[in-house]
């Protein structure tokens, strides 16, 4: 009877020792779910990129109304006999003046100059 009782322990002491170590043990089901918890996350980023980028497709597929808009805000392209002006904000004090406003026209002809210049 005292074997027994010695075997049932040392098995209950085994059992709950695999719980705690090695494969399938609470600390490696733990990282498992951290890991699954980062998977998710990139994959609703990749979502969302995608879906953006879906967007982006259909709307260029569409007509030139995106493209247009696209060279206007990135590229800075304006159409002829239109007049782009380059507004500064300036948190100055009072006292001072704020920079003059300039056209498209103007910083043409001022870049030009500079690149004859050199």
């Amino acid at each position: 009877m005292k074997y027994l009782i010695a075997v049932m322990v040392l098995l209950l002491v085994i059992l709950i020792a695999s719980l705690w170590v090695g494969h399938g043990s609470y600390p490696a089901k733990w990282q498992l779910e951290s890991e699954i918890a980062e998977i998710k996350q990139s994959n609703q980023k990749q979502t969302d990129l995608n879906r953006q980028i879906r967007a982006e497709l259909e709307d260029a597929q569409s007509g030139n109304a995106a493209v247009e808009e696209r060279a206007r805000s990135e590229l800075g392209m304006i159409r002829s006999k239109e007049t782009f002006y380059e507004v500064i904000l300036d948190t100055r004090d009072e006292g001072q003046q704020l920079p003059k406003v300039k056209a498209a026209e103007e910083i043409v002809e001022e870049k030009s100059k500079q690149i004859l210049q050199q």
